[in-house]
């Protein structure tokens, strides 16, 4: 949503996806706090450094031109990325743990059903997911911000004539997006481990999901997740799951070859 409103393209949504990881394991298992005041810690932390990212980052460039905001936020956020893999690398080995590594596990039993025997974590990661987009589809559907955020979305020009302030939307779009991305870190973890160097493999695959279902659309990007979660599955199966990076590799060339607005995005 904020490439399709402010043309800004967050190249650092991975690292901080990492970010989010860290601290989450740093406040549970090294500190010992419970899970709820981690996860209050979490959002607060990821709200402030969503509200000082925009303003450092986003605000000197929206007042320049779309191809100039697009081309300037993917160098800035780039290497925003790096540095902030290289020191939470260093610095975690130097003052946490001499190996970098990230994950966490919650003491709940497993969930069964006769004889199928569900996973509670991963029943937790897909409520979290659910109620994540629930409230996204809301707050683009039903608040102010979010039917401004669609109505720059559509039509930039249009919007900024009826009195929209990009300046505005893009604050709140972007405080949201890193909060929202920080909490998600720290889900991720409970199944799948990181380390500080995962980010920008993170971002690369977010954008083949946003890439397959087309920008600026939330159908679209679960759509995404679906088709790139069924290709990793299979491709693990058939042939290794070594082989997936570049089976995605792959699946982004055809779409942005053969269906470059995405599979539900529309023709600009």
């Amino acid at each position: 949503m904020a490439l399709a409103t402010t043309h800004v393209l967050n190249v650092a949504h991975g690292t901080l996806m990492v970010l989010g990881a860290a601290l989450s394991t740093l406040l549970m298992r090294f500190v010992g706090l419970a899970p709820a005041p981690s996860i209050l810690i979490l959002a607060g932390s990821f709200a402030l450094f969503g509200f000082l990212f925009d303003t450092a980052f986003v605000r000197p460039i929206l007042h320049k031109s779309s191809e100039t905001i697009l081309t300037t936020s993917i160098v800035v956020t780039f290497g925003l990325a790096l540095a902030m893999e290289t020191l939470l690398g260093f610095y975690w080995a130097r003052l946490v743990h001499p190996e970098p590594s990230f994950s966490l596990s919650l003491p709940v039993p497993h969930i069964e059903v006769g004889s199928i025997v569900f996973s509670a974590q991963r029943l937790i990661i897909l409520a979290y997911a659910a109620a994540a987009i629930g409230l996204f589809h809301l707050f683009l559907k039903r608040a102010p911000v979010g039917q401004a955020a669609r109505a720059l979305a559509q039509d930039y020009e249009g919007a900024l004539i009826v009195g929209v302030n990009p300046r505005a939307v893009s604050r709140v779009i972007f405080t949201l997006g890193v909060l929202f991305t920080g909490i998600s870190g720290a889900f991720y973890v409970l199944t799948v481990p990181l380390d500080p160097y995962r980010g920008i493999w993170l971002t690369l695959v977010a954008l083949i999901v946003v890439a397959i279902g087309g920008v600026g659309r939330l159908v679209g990007a679960l759509l995404g997740g679906l088709v790139l979660g069924m290709v990793e599955v299979l491709t693990a199966f058939f042939v290794g799951s070594a082989w997936s990076p570049m089976v995605f590799l792959l699946v982004l060339f055809l779409v942005l070859v053969f269906r470059p607005q995405g599979l539900l995005g529309g023709r600009r």
